[in-house]
C-alpha cells in the first residue's frame, strides 16, 4: 500500500487542507448572514447561487485546464477562491455575495477537477479502487472534521475567514512542489438528461432528490441549528455529527445493496430519512442525546442516497458509458442542490427552523414513492455488474478513478432471486 500512497501523497495532502478550509467556510458563511440580520431567504440564495457556480465550473473549466495546464489552473483557482473569501468578511451587501458566492463554487469545482484528474493520471489501474476510498475518506473526514474549527471564535470576527483562506492558500504548496506528471487534457462533461432518464429512473430522480436535501443543508443547516437554540461554539458540532454519520452508513448500504436490487436499499434509505427527519421536527429539539442521533441517522440517509444512486445506474451500463452516465448523476444532484435551498429558506422565513427537515422529510417521501412505484412495475435484472465504491460528492473527474469505468465488466455473484 505504501507504494502505492507515495506517488500521490502530495495530492491528497492538499485535499486534505483545501477541504478543512473549504468545510470551514461552509458552515460560517450562513452564520455570517446570520449574524448581519439577514432573512433565510437571503441566506438560502447566497447557498443556490455557490451551487450554481459549481454546475458552471464543471461545464466549463475543463477547456481552460486543457489551455493552460493544471498547476497553473489550481493557482489562479486558489487565488479566486481565496480572494473571494476573504471580501465576503469585508462585505454586507447581498448581490455582492451572490456574486462572491457564484465565483467560490466556480472556483471550487476546478480545484476537484485539477486534484482528481491528477490522482487519476497517477493511480496504477490496479489500486484504483483504494485510492478511491482513500479519497473519498479525506473529502469527508476533511468536511466533517472542519465543522468543529467554528468554536474558535465568532463568526462576526475575522479570524475563522482568515484561517479557512490561509488553508486554502495552503493547499497550492502539494500541488505547486509535486513532481508527478501533468495530467492529459480532461474531456469536457457530457450530460444528456434523456439517455440517462432512459438507463434509471430511480437514480436520476433520486439523486436530483438527494442534492435538494444535502444542498439545503449545507447552506441552511447552521441557521436552522441557531434558529432552535444551539450555542454558536456548537454548531459545528452538530453539522460535523451529520458528517460523521453519513461517513459510517455509507459502506454497510453499499454492501447491502451490492446483495440485491438496488432500488430496495434506496427505498430503505428514503423510508429511514422520513423516519430522522420527522424525529428532528417533532422529538430532537427538546433532548440533547436524542438530537445527536437523530443527526446522525439523518445524515447517514442523505449522505450516501448519490452514491448508491450511481452505483444503480452504473449497473445498466457498459464500461466505456459509465464516466459518461455517472458524471450524469452527479449534474442531477447538483441541480437539486441549487433547488433545495432556493425552496427552503423562505419556507425557513415563514414556518421557522424546522422547515429545513420539513423539505428533507417531504423529499425523502417523494424519493420513497418513486422507488416504490418503480419496484412494483417488475424486477429488473442486472445488465453489468461492479461492487459498490464510495464517491465523493465532487466533480466528474473523481469517477476517472473510479475502477467502475474499466472495460472488464464483471459478472454478477449474487443470487437471480434477489434482482
Amino acid at each position: 500500500m505504501r507504494q502505492v500512497l507515495i506517488p500521490v501523497t502530495s495530492l491528497l495532502a492538499a485535499v486534505a487542507v483545501l477541504l478543512v478550509g473549504h468545510g470551514l467556510q461552509l458552515v460560517l458563511l450562513p452564520l455570517r448572514a446570520d449574524s448581519m440580520g439577514w432573512t433565510a431567504t437571503d441566506i438560502g440564495f447566497t447557498g443556490s447561487t455557490y451551487f450554481l457556480g459549481f454546475v458552471t465550473g464543471c461545464l466549463t473549466l475543463p477547456r481552460l485546464i486543457a489551455r493552460i495546464g493544471h498547476i497553473r489552473t489550481f493557482a489562479v483557482l486558489t487565488a479566486i477562491a481565496t480572494s473571494v473569501l476573504l471580501f465576503l468578511a469585508l462585505l454586507d451587501w447581498l448581490p455582492g455575495w451572490l456574486l462572491l458566492r457564484f465565483l467560490s463554487g466556480w472556483a471550487l469545482s476546478g480545484l476537484y477537477m485539477v486534484i482528481e484528474s491528477w490522482l487519476n493520471e497517477k493511480a496504477p489501474a490496479e489500486h484504483r479502487g483504494k485510492i478511491l476510498s482513500l479519497y473519498t475518506f479525506i473529502t469527508l473526514t476533511g468536511m466533517g472534521g472542519a465543522q468543529l474549527l467554528m468554536g474558535l471564535a465568532p463568526p462576526e470576527a475575522a479570524t475563522l475567514f482568515l484561517l479557512g483562506a490561509g488553508l486554502m492558500v495552503l493547499a497550492i504548496v502539494p500541488v505547486g512542489l509535486t513532481r508527478t506528471i501533468i495530467p492529459h487534457p480532461m474531456p469536457e462533461v457530457s450530460f444528456k438528461p434523456r439517455k440517462l432518464f432512459r438507463n434509471s429512473q430511480v437514480a436520476v430522480v433520486c439523486a436530483f432528490l438527494s442534492g435538494m436535501i444535502t444542498g439545503a443543508f449545507w447552506s441552511l443547516g447552521p441557521v436552522y441549528a441557531g434558529g432552535i437554540g444551539i450555542p454558536v461554539t456548537q454548531i459545528g458540532l452538530f453539522m460535523a455529527v451529520v458528517v460523521f454519520g453519513g461517513a459510517i452508513f455509507q459502506f454497510p448500504f453499499g454492501k447491502i445493496s451490492d446483495l440485491m436490487d438496488r432500488r430496495r436499499v434506496i427505498l430503505g434509505i428514503c423510508v429511514l430519512g422520513i423516519a430522522a427527519s420527522l424525529l428532528a421536527i417533532l422529538v430532537a429539539p427538546f433532548s440533547q442525546t436524542l438530537k445527536l442521533v437523530t443527526l446522525a441517522v439523518f445524515g447517514g440517509a442523505a449522505l450516501p442516497l448519490y452514491s448508491i444512486c450511481v452505483a444503480h445506474a452504473n449497473d445498466y451500463v457498459e464500461g466505456s458509458d459509465f464516466v459518461e452516465v455517472a458524471s450524469g448523476i452527479l449534474m442531477m444532484m447538483s441541480l437539486g442542490s441549487v433547488l433545495g435551498p432556493a425552496i427552503t429558506a423562505p419556507l425557513m422565513t415563514w414556518l421557522g427552523p424546522q422547515a429545513l427537515f420539513i423539505v428533507a422529510a417531504v423529499c425523502f417521501a417523494v424519493g420513497a414513492m418513486w422507488t416504490a412505484a418503480r419496484l412494483s412495475a417488475g424486477a429488473r435484472a442486472r445488465e453489468h455488474y461492479q461492487p459498490f465504491k464510495s464517491l465523493p460528492e465532487t466533480t466528474p473527474a473523481a469517477f476517472d478513478i473510479d475502477p467502475r469505468g474499466d472495460e472488464d465488466l464483471t459478472e454478477p455473484q449474487f443470487d437471480p432471486e434477489l434482482r
